[in-house]
């Protein structure tokens, strides 16, 4: 029982993500079928990419407020590219990603600008870039790509199509590199403590900028498929995303506080995230305003419960050094 209570402890998000699946099924019999299951987690893997991205950056001890406003630029900046190549609209998009999460990461590690006031400049930056762009309309490329809409519309059999299996892949690759890698280590020892990250000779602004280089490459990929998937990009795409996955990062177990959280607990909570969307979309009763209201609230009991686990482990490490 003491190993079950632990587990379920360190992994609330599986509790959460049955209970979202009961309710969906009880509201609708067709939702738990193959197809209805698919077609969710494909519309959600975007924000699913971006949320990873997020994760590390939290994890790491910083924030990042401009996925949004750059999701939306790099769906554009690769549905542009669309036109002439599908390889250059790819890597162009993803080095445009990078090249903007190394900014970010040089605005809050060399200028000693505290992320909060980086990326939030960064996004309103970027958010009137796109708006600029796209003179306030929604773009779509004069020459359709088949080669490049395939990256969204395409699929192995019925039910496994290419925006989940890239989701799939990337939250594997990022369990990985946490758990096992120097820099996942680092990852985490700088969000605990940079102080003591200094002391033990981790490169503490290095691991921080390539937090946010993480964090711009997949709002790149993310962009990507948004662009590949619907063939057009609205100005106002991505608007809201960077609270959906802080959000989703916190229901998942990610500490804001930094140093502690798991990646699969971030992708299962935008998945959480995600159904409670569909759930509402497919109810009647309540307005879908209230969608917010539940999600916003959601976030709040689980911050206070992280806050009160942490005092608690306070409270018996302060009980245990007396002793």
């Amino acid at each position: 029982m003491k190993k079950i209570r632990h587990f379920l402890g360190n992994n609330a998000s599986i509790i959460g993500l049955a209970f979202m699946l009961l309710v969906g099924t009880l509201i609708n019999s067709n939702f738990l079928t193959p197809g209805n299951l698919s077609n969710i987690l494909r519309q959600n893997s975007t924000i699913s990419i971006v949320t990873l991205g997020m994760a590390v950056v939290i994890i790491s001890g910083s924030i990042d407020l401009c996925v949004g406003s750059l999701f939306c630029l790099c769906a554009y900046a690769s549905s542009f590219l669309s036109q002439y190549n599908t390889l250059i609209a790819v890597l162009g998009t993803i080095l445009f990603g990078i090249l903007i999460g190394f900014l970010n990461g040089f605005l809050v590690t060399k200028m000693r600008i505290h992320p909060w006031i980086a990326t939030l400049s960064m996004m309103l930056g970027l958010r009137g870039l796109v708006l600029v762009l796209t003179g306030e309309n929604t773009y779509k490329p004069a020459f359709d790509n088949i080669l490049f809409e395939k990256i969204a519309r395409g699929g192995i059999g019925p039910y496994l199509n290419f925006p989940l299996l890239i989701t799939i892949i990337l939250v594997i690759l990022f369990a990985i590199m946490m758990k096992y890698s120097q820099m996942g280590r680092n990852f985490y020892i700088c969000g605990g403590n940079r102080e003591a990250a200094r002391m033990m000779g981790i490169p503490v602004e290095r691991t921080i900028m390539i937090s946010f280089i993480i964090s711009g490459m997949m709002c790149s990929i993310s962009g990507i498929i948004l662009a590949a998937r619907l063939g057009s990009v609205s100005p106002l795409a991505g608007d809201g995303n960077e609270m959906y996955a802080i959000a989703s990062c916190v229901v998942g177990g990610i500490y804001l506080t930094g140093g502690r959280g798991k990646i699969h607990g971030a992708f299962i909570g935008s998945i959480i995230v995600g159904l409670l969307t569909n759930i509402f979309n497919m109810q009647s009763i309540l307005s879908t305003f209230w969608e917010s209201v539940i999600t916003g609230s959601l976030v709040l009991i689980v911050v206070l419960l992280q806050q009160i686990s942490a005092k608690r482990a306070e409270h018996n490490r302060t009980i245990n050094e007396i002793l």
